[in-house]
This record gives structure tokens, C-alpha cells and sequence, in this order.
């Protein structure tokens, strides 16, 4: 039978559901835990935890690393898990997971992103959504000019990230209007083509910021965690 168990670490609001049958490896996922996540219980019911630690409204910026980092060390030791995770990073999760990814890649066994956003400059826009552009720019103590010429999005670090080989699955929709893909996902795909380097990605004809992942046919996404496990 599995289990579910909440509590707080550091502030952060825990969730992890246990399956019945553990096989030790799981499923970090950054953002929105339970939105669209037919993957993710599909994967439970094949041994897989799912884990997620709530620190939203911090943009993935430096702090929300070492809080990850934190946390992750707690995680590992508390569930018995394996030491490498992984990451499921959905729309501004993605920032999160990236992040994360390359700053402790040796925690990390597959990175999977959906709908990602990549660049703070891209989302979120003052002009749509001008309290999360606030807490962002406070996340990363910045202000509209320095925004500009701000250098360490994760699209500006595709290079060190590929370089730790760590495996990556895209998925977007490109009449994403919320995450635009060409300035987001596209540019990962396009870097990967570029360098010759694999990346397994799906990008859903006609469909906007939802529906997330792959919901009418999972099989993709769990057959992408289980060569990476």
C-alpha cells in the first residue's frame, strides 16, 4: 500500500508519496506537483517515489538551489532513496530543475522539462503578470535595466550543462503563448542539432502552455526514466 507523508523541512512545505514495492529511485518534481502528472502516478505504481518540496515564488535562483540541496541531503537519508534523482521541471519549475541540475549534476540521473521556462526575460512579463515579475527580480536582486544584460539563465548556460551528459527530455507545445518555445525549448533543441548532442523531445503541434506532458499516451516519459535508471 503507499503512502503519502507532508511535513515542512527549512520552511518548505514536503510531500512525498511512497510507492508499495520501492525500488529506491525517484521522481524530484519542482514545481506543481500534482498537475498533470498521469507520468508520475504511472510511474509510482512501478516502484518509483515522488517527491516534491515546496519553495515556489523563488524563481530558481541561487538560494532556492542551496535550499534544494539542503533538502535533497534530508531526502536521501530520511527515504532511504538513491542518490540520483530525477528531475521533472514543468514550466517556471524548469527553472528549478535546471538550475539544480547544473549546479550538483552529480545528484541527478535524467532531467525531464516540460513547457520550461528557460529566460527570465521571456516569462514572466511585467505587463501580464506584474507580481511574479516582482519576485523574480527580487529573487535574483535584480531591476528591469540589469534584467537586460542578466547572463546566467539556463539558456545561457546549455553548454556547461550538456557537458555532464546528464540525460534531458523536452517537451512543449508551440502555440505556447504563456512560455513562448522559440525563446525557451526551441533554443535547447536548436543547441542540441547544432553540437550534435541527443535530446529526446516532443513538441505538440497546435497546443498552447496546457495541457502538460504527454497525457494521452505516458508511455514516452516512462520509458525515458527507466533507461535512465
Amino acid at each position: 500500500m503507499e503512502q503519502t507523508f507532508n511535513y515542512t523541512f527549512n520552511g518548505g512545505e514536503v510531500t512525498v508519496v511512497r510507492p508499495e514495492n520501492p525500488n529506491g529511485e525517484w521522481l524530484w518534481k519542482t514545481e506543481f506537483f500534482t498537475a498533470f502528472d498521469k507520468a508520475e502516478v504511472d510511474l509510482l505504481k512501478l516502484g518509483y517515489t515522488r517527491v516534491y518540496y515546496k519553495i515556489s515564488d523563488m524563481y530558481g535562483c541561487y538560494k532556492s538551489v542551496r535550499l534544494m540541496h539542503q533538502f535533497y541531503l534530508h531526502i536521501i537519508k530520511e527515504f532511504s532513496l538513491n542518490e540520483k534523482c530525477h528531475l521533472f521541471g514543468f514550466s517556471r519549475g524548469g527553472l528549478y530543475a535546471f538550475n539544480y541540475a547544473i549546479s550538483h549534476p552529480e545528484t541527478v540521473k535524467s532531467i525531464y522539462l516540460d513547457a520550461p521556462v528557460l529566460d527570465l526575460k521571456t516569462w514572466p512579463r511585467k505587463n501580464i503578470w506584474p507580481k511574479e515579475f516582482g519576485e523574480m527580480l527580487d529573487s535574483y536582486n535584480l531591476d528591469e535595466q540589469t534584467l537586460l544584460t542578466f547572463n546566467d539563465n539556463p539558456v545561457d548556460n546549455l553548454a556547461e550543462f550538456f557537458a555532464h551528459k546528464i540525460p534531458m527530455l523536452l517537451v512543449a507545445g508551440d502555440a505556447d503563448d504563456v512560455v513562448p518555445l522559440p525563446v525557451n525549448g526551441q533554443k535547447v533543441i536548436d543547441y542540441c542539432k547544432e553540437k550534435g548532442i541527443e535530446l529526446e523531445y516532443y513538441v505538440k503541434n497546435g497546443c498552447k502552455h496546457h495541457p502538460h506532458s504527454l497525457e494521452d499516451d505516458t508511455t514516452p516519459i516512462i520509458k525515458f526514466i527507466q533507461r535512465n535508471s
